[in-house]
């Protein structure tokens, strides 16, 4: 075979963790949550002004009836969706947990076993 393969060998009583969120994820993750404050907060300007556009007659009172009943719809089913996704990740976050708490008492098993 045309080139050498080098491999990482991890020892026996050495454990690989990870953390939640490394220094350099904090910072992208702040970035991004501020992204999306201000993304809502701009949102929620636009429908403040949207709402305060006076009705001119009974058809645009209707239509505006009818978009506001859509775009509740649209806020509910996204709420909705949020908490369906937040069930799985907390479900996941408990099966990782279980995981974790799993091999490390394999770890510290084979700590005490001699080879």
């Amino acid at each position: 075979m045309g080139g050498a393969v080098t491999s990482k060998v991890q020892s026996k009583n050495e454990v690989n963790t990870m953390p939640a969120t490394t220094e350099a994820e904090t910072p992208l993750l702040k970035l991004e949550t501020q992204l999306w404050k201000s993304r809502a907060e701009a949102k929620q300007r636009w429908l403040e002004r949207a709402l305060a556009q006076p009705v001119r007659n009974p058809r645009e009172r209707e239509r505006r009836t009818m978009w506001i009943k859509r775009a509740l719809e649209a806020v509910q089913r996204g709420q909705d969706d949020i908490k369906y996704q937040t069930a799985l990740m907390d479900a996941y976050a408990e099966h990782l947990t279980v995981l974790e708490m799993r091999l490390i008492q394999a770890s510290e098993e084979k700590r005490g076993a001699p080879d």
